[in-house]
């Protein structure tokens, strides 16, 4: 699904945000929810028909989230800069305890990570090794499947109301907690950073609704593929800004989580306001975020790599069987 005209905020978490795209999109916060304001829902590990969808790849790399994609390596998103040199998966996600794995700075030749061309991913690598990761989704067919989305926001703030009648819900200052949601990828999106994955914010959608909100970036997005649950995206951003009144500079411009966007101006003040009229249908609020299937082969070129005494060994083996069939096949 395009974006809507107008803007789209940062990375947050839960809550439909992303980052400045089209007109303009919002980085994301935090997931936010359309059937509750419970700051503690979702905050634990997924049961039921959720069980082992993704929360127990999630990490936090500061004050965001990563997933874990292969032994040494995790992945997570650029726009918001480098996060110190650990990554931690708490118990909250593991279900055992706390581990720290430090970041192996020296990768990429010093630099570190290494960032995938044209999109918002970027990759680190571990000293260590984590003991499961996320499969890649590698398919084509993300649109109209659930997906499970994992952020660290903050929780849904004052409400949204448009002629009294309530909208949607304003976003609040990330708190840290990392929680996990659902939705439904409603279309791809081609960008300047690669394709996006989008879903709406709908108050008749998935049972644990969700959207991105001010502090989830990063957080991985996952689809059940044949009972398998595979990494999808990460959390790009959602579409913002907003406001009652397209005056510039007023100060009344606001980033929310909207199922419906109707009678409200949508923008900002350095690229315009366009008005987005009130009709009976609800027009709600998308999340974006980076796709992974068109990136899998650059992912698993960087992650698939062997180290430099696995190559040696690797090339010792072929070399060893080279010469045996060469005994072999030399004439008597």
């Amino acid at each position: 699904m395009p974006f809507k005209a107008s803007t789209t905020r940062a990375p947050l978490l839960l809550r439909a945000s992303l980052a400045w795209l089209c007109l303009t999109a919002a980085p994301c916060r935090a997931v936010v929810f359309e059937a509750t304001a419970d700051p503690t829902h979702n905050t634990t590990a997924p049961t039921g028909i959720f069980a082992d969808s993704g929360w127990q790849y999630e990490g936090s790399y500061g004050a965001y989230l990563g997933t874990m994609i292969a032994p040494q390596y995790f992945i997570t998103a650029q726009h918001f800069g480098l996060q110190g040199s650990t990554f931690t998966q708490s118990s909250v996600f593991n279900g055992s305890a706390d581990m720290t794995y430090n970041i192996d700075t020296a990768a990429n030749g010093g630099l570190g990570y290494w960032d995938i061309a044209g999109t918002d991913l970027r990759i680190f690598k571990i000293q260590e090794t984590f003991s499961t990761y996320a499969p890649l989704y590698t398919g084509s067919l993300e649109t109209g499947l659930t997906m499970e989305i994992n952020g660290r926001g903050g929780a849904r703030g004052a409400d949204v109301l448009v002629g009294g009648v309530l909208h949607g819900w304003q976003d609040t200052t990330p708190d840290g907690t990392a929680r996990w949601g659902t939705n439904t990828v409603s279309g791809i999106y081609s960008s300047a950073i690669g394709d996006l994955l989008t879903a709406s914010f709908s108050a008749s959608g998935t049972a644990e609704e969700a959207t991105l909100s001010n502090g989830d970036s990063g957080g991985g997005v996952f689809v059940d593929d044949g009972g398998i649950w595979k990494l999808a995206g990460v959390n790009y951003s959602i579409d913002g800004m907003f406001d009652t009144n397209n005056v510039i500079g007023d100060g009344s411009d606001f980033n929310a989580a909207l199922f419906d966007r109707g009678g409200l101006y949508q923008g900002s003040d350095s690229f315009g306001w366009t008005f987005i009229p009130d009709l009976p249908v609800d027009n709600p609020s998308s999340m974006y975020a980076s796709r992974i299937s068109t990136s899998a082969d650059a992912i698993t070129a960087i992650t698939m790599v062997p180290e430099p005494h696995s190559a040696l060994l690797v090339a010792l083996a072929l070399a060893a069987g080279l010469l045996q069939r060469r005994r072999i096949t030399r004439p008597a």
